[in-house]
């Protein structure tokens, strides 16, 4: 089953630039490209470069790269629940808590890939077996909307946009 692109409306006001970052419009498509598009980009960093950050304060490559995963961890328990009519209040992962210790240290780029590859392969899989009713489920009330359908592409445009700085920033 293709599962199209969101209705703006079935997100918060944010999503939308991550949307057109996506290409496409079939969600497993993209998720799939995107997923190859990250790996080429990982392993065409050099190992040096791994701890690399562009200015004082921001992240390194690898953290950056763990800051993906854990968003994409995030996004995928959210999509579980929004797909399966689950009330929950996920406290967003921001601010000092989130970044204070992602470990990155004792990292490596390839130990890092690996688990992006297996988050992504577990995203497809959740989206792989949903239909149109549990992808458009928006009953929770709340000052924030959103669906299944729209976090996955929030997914993959998440992923795009680190990137993309990944390659402007970083120069990787």
């Amino acid at each position: 089953m293709k599962i199209h692109r969101p209705d703006i409306n079935d997100a918060p006001y944010w999503y939308p630039y991550f949307f057109d970052l996506a290409t496409g419009d079939d969600l497993i498509t993209a998720l799939e490209n995107n997923k190859l598009q990250v790996q080429q980009l990982i392993h065409a960093i050099p190992a040096a470069a791994a701890d690399f950050s562009y200015a004082p304060g921001k992240w390194t490559v690898k953290q950056m790269l763990i800051h993906v995963a854990d968003d994409e961890r995030y996004y995928a328990y959210k999509i579980f629940c929004y797909a399966r009519g689950i009330d929950v209040h996920l406290e967003v992962p921001a601010g000092e808590r989130y970044t204070k210790d992602l470990n990155a240290a004792n990292r490596t780029l390839a130990d890092i890939a690996a688990e992006l590859l297996t988050i992504r392969e577990a995203t497809i899989s959740l989206f792989s077996g949903m239909t149109d009713e549990m992808l458009d489920f928006k009953g929770f009330g709340g000052k924030d909307i959103y669906t299944a359908r729209s976090l996955g592409w929030m997914v993959v445009g998440h992923s795009i946009h680190h990137c993309n700085l990944l390659r402007e920033k970083y120069l990787v």
